[in-house]
């Protein structure tokens, strides 16, 4: 999954950066919902209870009463803007594909979208927006 930034309040916010603020047994949880790699580790396919006895959580209404509050949604809103992020650049790839067999409605709207993000680069850079590599959480127990 490409990294993505989404800017909340003036602040930059990742679905991994959201994810390191949430607690370990919902982090943990939101992951193996959705196989979401940690660290760009292959997804290791577990059953839920592995997860909830890692945990140590006894039962499953635990998750299921996490899933109805604010926190999870919001990481959802997340994990939804990631993937639309990856079906841009599909879309992107496929426009440029026709783009160079000669489809003049291709070429410019490549060349639209390549000067945006461009300049989407540019104003970035300006404002200092740079992500640092975070030390995420991984699935070992101590």
């Amino acid at each position: 999954m490409p990294f993505l930034i989404l800017f909340i309040g003036g602040k930059q916010m990742t679905l991994d950066k959201q994810l390191a603020k949430t607690p370990l047994k919902y982090r943990r949880y939101f992951r193996w919902k959705y196989k979401l790699p940690v660290r760009g580790r292959v997804y290791v396919d577990r059953p839920l209870e592995e997860i909830m006895r890692i945990d140590g959580v006894k039962n499953k209404e635990t998750y299921y009463s996490w899933e109805k509050t604010e926190q999870y949604k919001h990481l959802i809103d997340l994990l939804i803007q990631s993937h639309a992020a990856n079906d841009l650049i599909d879309m992107y790839n496929a426009m440029l594909d026709k783009a160079k067999k000669g489809d003049a409605r291709a070429v410019n709207t490549v060349i639209k979208l390549q000067k945006s993000i461009a300049q989407n680069i540019k104003q970035n850079t300006n404002n200092n927006i740079i992500e640092d590599d975070e030390e995420e959480e991984d699935d070992l127990i101590i």
